[in-house]
């Protein structure tokens, strides 16, 4: 691991900072002689994944993850734990003659020859690093060496797997008895150890969601990761009403209802420091209580605009949207498609102190700063209906709609859109020209619908290609892309990629998403059509022969630049337009 080009030059020659920066976190390093990748950090120049995946780079190897590896018990036994606390290292991957470890110091000439001597392994020909960050390599010794006893001992008691066991129903509520609901507020309880072992668990992994569903005989702990949802080892069924009320109790809930669906919140403060908000529902079903965790972390999403995934000319028209005095934007989806981001991220553009932005969300997902935020509570009469009529008496310049769900919340937001202020808002639809007929359909009178609307935005997540993983497609499936709508003509001449799966990418092939957009200006031609009552399969003809790219249009474009794959295109996109209209219109 010899050093090439200095860590600064390459973040100098990549655009991660400037020369006034590197010169600032120069003159504080002849200061403090700390590493400049911890000035850099430390000064806010860069993020701890940015500096790690640059020393990487530096040194010639790959960055990984290591909060996200399931590593093998065998792989972890190679090393004891006073090695891997004296080198801070992590043994990742055991291959014929030699051992993979990932360490947060790739720069320290010492390591591998230190390393070897103290290993002794006759056996081992070669040792090889990858990067991690120092963080999450800390959890991740923490979880397999310095603080493993207390974790197994805790999942020994819970249980990692069920398997195929047969329990009867006597025994089970036996054992459920033999816990007991006292075991639920201990802090060193195995029930409050596990709650605070899988968030942190959830969280390490980028989980969105957590599932907890119970069974006749077993309980199935899943993951969403990359909006796929991934199973766990579980903990033993009769743990499963303590569990419940434990989480209930976590959220503020009543644990003595079980016949009614709950909901609940929780902030929830890691090992690390950091706080996460958990959204928590609660659902009766016939074999106990289904739980779904909604994990909110706020530093897990960039709220620039530049950095949602839009084209360069769509971006360029939600901007121009963004600079009217009043009118309305709205963000269009299903649930769990990144809108909630996309709307904070056009909010953050046009974020001004001399600007009196208010905001009524359900949750307030993202506190951001000189914006007034409320959370709507409909048990308290507080609804976004009510919260809009006292914002009109607030004097504002830019008001934030989390959602409209009903015809009252979008008459007032109209109306308030068509009376000098800047309306944002999300709404449930499946693309960008259907979001005018919905209002319509709400009872909205077209021609408020067509003089307020300045812009309308549909999206879907599709997951990225494992940057670790990612190789070249040989062949690209052309009958199933036809078969689905796609012209094979479209997709000739362009480089594919896919992931073959990969410990940084829980072997999966894809690492994080990206959303793909379909966007629509509201001009005089598509005004036209709403002042007319045309359908909405003429407001779409009309926008797409103005040029608009449609959400599928959109992905496989991402697709052509090696983003993500067919596969991903196909499972979040639907073709809705003639097949002929497809072509010439897609280029790199």
């Amino acid at each position: 691991m010899n050093e090439q080009k200095k860590l600064g030059e390459i973040l100098l020659e990549e655009g991660m900072i400037t020369e006034e920066q590197l010169d600032k976190a120069i003159a504080e390093q002849e200061k403090t002689s700390e590493s400049l990748g911890s000035i850099l950090v430390k000064l806010g120049y860069i993020t701890e994944d940015v500096l790690y995946h640059f020393l990487a780079l530096q040194v010639g190897t790959k960055f990984v993850d290591v909060g996200i590896l399931h590593i093998e018990e065998e792989v972890i036994k190679l090393i004891s734990k006073d090695v891997a606390k004296k080198y801070k290292i992590l043994p990742i991957e055991q291959k014929p003659g030699k051992i993979i470890f990932a360490t947060s110091n790739p720069l320290d000439p010492s390591l591998q020859v230190n390393l070897k001597y103290d290993l002794n392994l006759s056996q081992v020909e070669e040792i090889s690093f990858v990067v991690t960050t120092e963080s999450a390599l800390n959890t991740a010794l923490e979880k397999y060496y310095l603080g493993s006893s207390t974790l197994d001992e805790t999942l020994k008691i819970m249980g990692e797997t069920v398997g195929d066991i047969e329990i009867l129903e006597d025994e089970i509520k036996a054992k459920e008895e033999e816990v007991g609901e006292e075991d639920i507020e201990g802090e060193h309880s195995p029930v409050v150890k596990y709650v605070n072992y899988i968030i942190e668990d959830a969280v390490r992994k980028r989980a969105s969601d957590i599932h907890i569903n119970p069974y006749e005989k077993k309980i199935v702990l899943r993951y969403r990761i990359d909006g796929a949802l991934v199973e766990m080892p579980p903990p033993k069924i009769q743990f499963k009403k303590t569990l419940a009320s434990r989480i209930k109790l976590l959220a503020g809930m009543n644990i003595i209802e079980k016949r009614l669906p709950q909901d609940g919140r929780v902030k929830f403060k890691l090992s690390n420091g950091k706080e996460v908000d958990l959204r928590v529902s609660v659902v009766p079903s016939i074999w106990g209580e289904n739980i779904v965790m909604r994990i909110i972390n706020q530093e897990a999403q960039s709220l620039d605009l530049k950095d949602l995934g839009l084209f360069e000319e769509q971006q360029r028209e939600l901007e121009k949207a963004l600079q009217n005095p009043y009118g309305m934007i709205l963000i269009t989806g299903p649930t769990a498609c990144g809108k909630t981001t996309s709307v904070y991220g056009a909010l953050t553009h046009i974020n001004d102190p001399h600007d009196n932005i208010m905001t009524v969300e359900d949750p307030v997902e993202y506190r951001l700063p000189h914006i007034i935020q409320i959370q709507v509570n409909p048990s308290a009469g507080l609804t976004f209906a009510n919260v809009l009529r006292s914002f009109l008496r607030q004097d504002p310049d830019v008001m934030l709609v989390g959602e409209i769900r009903d015809e009252e919340t979008a008459s007032i937001a109209i109306k308030a859109a068509l009376t000098g202020h800047l309306v944002l808002s999300t709404l449930h639809t499946n693309d960008a020209p259907t979001t005018i007929t919905r209002l319509v359909d709400m009872g909205i009178d077209p021609i408020y619908v067509g003089s307020s609307v300045l812009i309308s935005i549909s999206q879907r997540l599709v997951r990225r290609i494992c940057e670790n993983c990612k190789e070249k497609v040989k062949e690209i499936d052309f009958l199933k892309a036809k078969k689905w709508g796609i012209p094979p003509e479209l997709l000739e001449g362009s480089e594919y990629y896919e992931g073959r799966g990969c410990p940084n990418c829980n072997y999966t092939g894809y690492k994080g998403r990206i959303a793909v957009f379909e966007v629509l200006p509201i001009n005089m031609k598509i005004r036209d059509v709403i002042f007319k009552k045309g359908s909405l399969n003429e407001l779409k003809r009309v926008a797409w022969d103005m040029g608009m790219m449609t959400i599928r249009e959109s992905a496989i474009k991402i697709m052509k630049m090696g983003i993500t794959t067919l596969d991903e295109v196909l499972r979040e996109t639907l073709a809705d337009k003639p097949l002929h209209q497809y072509l010439d219109k897609i280029k790199i």
